[in-house]
């Protein structure tokens, strides 16, 4: 936890070992009144500061510095995040359940590379998504040690990312998606009939639940049928980029058509298309439509999926239906490598299995 305040026209940001719960705000504010206090009345020392910060001092009069530590290296770094707000949370987060109670307290020029080797061992990260995620932010700190000069060396260097082994997409196939819309029309009554409508929508546009849920009205355009795509929602925050950072024209047909002019009907905001019935409030996030459509799997006896899987089920059905998959990758905001990468299996429609009977003639 940091706390900061200003003394002779400096500000001191000051990281203190004590944990963000109320017990540990409650102790920072007072820790905070005393320095202000010593501050104002000229008898704040280096002693008082370090005392502060959990460093054991045998001279209360005199302190020789160690070094930087690396929690203020660390603060820095956060402050100087100019990336969105659910990023640093999560980088936040990292940095104080997998780092701090190892590193906090150790001047940055003397962490080695050993250490950090021996860290990433003795936390027995579950999987290699993990390990990799939990390394960003430990490289930031140190890329800003080095920006600023604390350190000469990279401990970091020569730490690679571990290997993860990609999936490929697992589509609903067209008789499941007809399977669970059927099931969400005749289960769903009232203003939960939205999530009947919202999953048409999703399975007939192919848009990231995050990008669903930040539509907006003003963002269809009726005649020429077409939606843009410019926005993503993501645990309550708005951010004016989607996940790829560019903005796209999403083509309606028939089926996303009518489920957008359903929503219409049912009046819940003149701004955004996607209103939780529950709360009449934008969605927070995508649990609470997951969870209809989780229902719907059980009941249609479906092998289970992420809900997100809509928009992969978009996707491979117009390809094994012979769309362009120059037309498929722009719908899905894809690069034609990246759409070529992950749809493959499904670009040849039924080609592949014509392939594969010839080997039953034989």
């Amino acid at each position: 936890m940091e706390i900061n305040f200003t003394h002779n026209k400096e500000r001191f940001y000051i990281t203190l070992p004590h944990p963000p719960t109320a017990e540990g705000i409650s102790a920072a504010a007072k820790i905070r009144g005393e320095l202000k206090n010593k501050a104002k009345w000229g008898i704040l020392t280096d002693a008082d500061i370090a005392s502060a910060k959990g460093i054991e001092v045998e001279d209360s009069a005199v302190i020789v510095r160690a070094g930087t530590l690396f929690q203020e290296v660390a603060q820095t770094y956060l402050r100087r995040w100019k990336g969105d707000k659910n990023s640093k949370g999560n980088y936040v987060n990292i940095l104080n359940y997998h780092w701090m109670p190892h590193l906090a307290l150790m001047p940055i020029h003397t962490i080695t590379h050993d250490d950090i080797q021996y860290l990433i061992v003795a936390r027995e990260f579950n999987t290699a998504k993990t390990l990799n995620n939990c390394l960003i932010p430990l490289r930031g700190v140190f890329e800003t040690a080095i920006k600023s000069k604390l350190i000469t060396e990279n401990p970091m260097a020569g730490i690679e990312n571990e290997k993860v082994q990609i999936g490929i997409p697992d589509p609903f196939s067209r008789v499941e998606m007809n399977a669970l819309l059927d099931w969400l029309d005749i289960n769903l009554e009232g203003k939960d009939q939205f999530y009947h409508w919202y999953f048409e929508l999703a399975f007939w546009c192919g848009c990231r639940p995050s990008e669903m849920i930040a539509l907006r009205w003003s963002d269809i355009d009726w005649f020429n049928g077409t939606m843009r795509i410019s926005k993503s929602r993501v645990r309550g925050v708005e951010k004016g980029v989607t996940k790829t950072h560019t903005v796209r024209e999403v083509y309606l047909n028939d089926r996303s058509t009518r489920a957008l002019k359903e929503i219409q009907k049912l009046k819940m905001s003149n701004d955004y298309v996607m209103i939780c019935p529950e709360t009449n409030e934008p969605f927070y996030g995508e649990e609470t439509a997951r969870n209809r459509l989780v229902d719907a799997m059980q009941a249609c006896g479906i092998r289970h999926r992420p809900a997100y899987n809509a928009r992969h089920t978009y996707a491979t059905m117009l390809l094994m239906d012979g769309v362009n998959p120059v037309f498929v990758a722009d719908q899905l905001g894809h690069s034609l490598q990246m759409l070529m990468k992950r749809y493959a299996k499904w670009m040849h429609g039924d080609k592949n299995k014509i392939e594969m009977a010839k080997l039953n003639t034989n």
